[in-house]
């Protein structure tokens, strides 16, 4: 999965990024700086994929 607009850090540590890799029927947990505000989008680089609703959207606002 990847997320735009951001950098985030597995759960259990590691390095920083953007793009994960998300096993069949497993889940990710991921922690991120909520510093870029707006509507990001989050998906599966695999088209086949996105197309068939592996994405969807984050959207906050500061204050």
């Amino acid at each position: 999965m990847h997320l735009h607009g951001h950098t985030f850090q597995l759960a259990g540590g590691g390095p920083r990024k953007d793009t994960a890799i998300v096993l069949p029927g497993k889940a990710l947990r991921v922690e991120f700086d909520a510093d870029n505000p707006g509507r990001w989008l989050t998906h599966c680089h695999n088209v086949y994929h996105g197309e068939a609703g592996m994405m969807t959207t984050i959207a906050y606002q500061n204050g």
